[in-house]
């Protein structure tokens, strides 16, 4: 088994303070800053994240079958439940960003208790090419551009969607290698 964490607690809330920075920044790219070895298709701030969020009580869905390596990996570390219901997950792992084309297959939430939605960890083909996003919304003073390769345009057209219902919506998190962006459910998205 690949190692985890050096350090569980000190890695799990380095990593967890630049995710709360991400989050509240949208379309700021910080780095997980953490030595960790995960399996091949598993990328290290992916696997780093996962790490971080996901506990035995969490429901975990991948776009991986629960026998490969890296499900096993994250299971071994984190002690998460699968699931192959997509709509009952609190976390979502997609490995390859560009089979999704519909995030409302993932809970959003209801009104009364948005925490339930889920929130997606999708992998990117890189954060430095591809088609160039406009991001407005809280945490943005007027506006701020990211690129994420392997993203189609529809996905962008179906997120908004998801979250018109304010306070339901999903939570993402894309990466690529060690670095990762958050896009808050209330980040608005335009394909330039």
């Amino acid at each position: 088994m690949q190692k985890g964490f050096d350090s569980e607690v000190f890695d799990s809330q380095a990593v967890f303070r630049n995710l709360l920075l991400a989050m509240a920044n949208p379309g700021t790219i910080a780095a997980t800053d953490i030595n960790i070895s995960c399996p091949e298709r598993l990328q290290p701030g992916a696997g780093a994240l996962l790490l971080t969020l996901l506990d035995f009580e969490t429901v975990l869905w991948a776009d991986l079958d629960p026998e490969t390596p890296e499900m096993q990996w994250v299971h071994f570390y984190t002690g998460t439940r699968l699931t192959h219901a997509k709509n009952r997950a609190g976390f979502a792992l997609l490995t390859d960003g560009e089979k999704l084309m519909d995030p409302g297959q993932f809970d959003p939430g209801t009104a009364a208790s948005p925490d339930r939605s889920t929130t997606l960890v999708i992998q990117t083909r890189g954060m430095d090419q591809g088609p160039q996003l406009r991001l407005t919304g809280p945490g943005i003073e007027k506006e701020t551009f990211i690129h994420l390769a392997g993203i189609t345009t529809a996905f962008w057209d179906n997120r908004a969607m998801v979250n018109q219902a304010y306070p339901a919506g999903i939570d993402m998190v894309f990466v690529h290698a060690g670095r990762f962006a958050a896009l808050p459910r209330t980040t608005k998205v335009t394909v330039c």
